[in-house]
């Protein structure tokens, strides 16, 4: 008992460690030359950091068998309609992966599959943080809408990542170009109708899981330090992927360097800084707001596991009935 204890008490500063890790991971990437060691290493750090906060956190939030029904899931999915759009174009559009990208599972990168996990978590998560879904089991307007918000999350993502792996770094190639920085409009709703069906899958399955009794409380109860911890590594998780976003433009690595979009040249500097700008109005934004869903006093104290928001709201309207009654 008191092991299990020690272990609850250690959980938050264990996940925060490993934000922290990601976050200095992807401040080298930044950092590193186009063809330096830090480019080339520091995504193992992240990648490393990362897959050890889904492992932990997803353990201790769902037990160790639906995490890894989650990570079957993601791989499953993204892995299958990954090699159906490289073969058909159908539904993110026409493209291929360079050989950065080796080795390979089919036409697939391997080192993919891990990305989709990872950031697959961390917009599941912060979606049924702001949701104020904090139970394993959703509800019905969690069971709806936590897939949508998460699948939106990734697209949000991959408005930034995409232009920089594909445009600037040439991991992969869009044959016909696109509208942004390179990359095709079809992408985006093709990676929300994917990344939806990967959520909407694990959502359902969560309905009818057998849970362990032992799963860790700090998850559906937001009143202690402890627990309001455990949730905050949520947002900043999210954020890590922001890091690299964010610096670039400040390095400037590439700044004579330039590349063809539509016709046009363009410096590598001025997709930093694009890239950098919609980061910073919708990534953080986000993270923000799943920050506020925390630390908001009324949401702290609105009922267990229940929509936070909704709740706050509803209580509010209790109050001044009460009050109207009354007088």
């Amino acid at each position: 008992m008191q092991q299990k204890s020690t272990k609850q008490l250690l959980l938050p500063y264990t996940l925060i460690a490993l934000v922290l890790v990601a976050w200095f991971g992807n401040f080298l990437y930044a950092l590193g030359s186009p063809l330096g060691g830090l480019k080339q290493y520091s995504p193992a750090l992240v990648a490393g950091a990362m897959i050890a906060y889904v492992l932990i956190h997803g353990a201790a939030r769902y037990g160790p068998a639906l995490i890894q029904e989650f990570i079957l899931v993601v791989f499953a999915i993204s892995w299958t309609f990954e090699t159906v759009s490289i073969v058909t174009g159908i539904p993110f559009g026409n493209y291929h992966y360079t050989d950065q990208m080796a080795p390979f599972l089919g036409h697939v990168p391997v080192f993919v599959l891990p990305a989709y996990g990872t950031m697959g978590y961390a917009s599941w998560s912060l979606a049924t943080l702001i949701l104020g879904q904090g139970e394993v089991r959703l509800d019905a307007v969690g069971l709806r809408w936590v897939p949508v918000l998460a699948a939106c999350l990734m697209v949000i993502w991959d408005l930034s990542m995409d232009p920089l792996r594909a445009t600037v770094e040439g991991r992969w190639i869009w044959t016909d170009g696109g509208v942004h920085f390179g990359v095709p409009k079809l992408n985006y709703l093709g990676w929300f109708v994917v990344t939806w069906l990967m959520f909407r899958v694990f959502a359902l399955r969560l309905q009818t899981a057998r849970l362990p009794a032992s799963l860790s409380a700090p998850f559906s109860v937001r009143t202690s330090v402890q627990s309001a911890l455990i949730w905050w590594t949520v947002p900043t998780l999210y954020l890590a992927f922001a890091v690299e976003y964010l610096v670039n433009p400040l390095v400037g690595h590439g700044v004579l360097a330039t590349l063809v979009l539509d016709g046009a040249v363009v410096s590598v500097q001025d997709v930093y800084v694009g890239v950098a700008w919609l980061c910073a109005l919708t990534m953080v934004p986000l993270a923000l707001l799943g920050m506020l869903c925390i630390w908001w006093p009324s949401l702290i104290r609105s009922r267990l596991g229940k929509g936070y928001l909704v709740a706050a709201i509803s209580g509010r309207m209790k109050r001044s009935s009460r009050q109207n009654s009354l007088t």
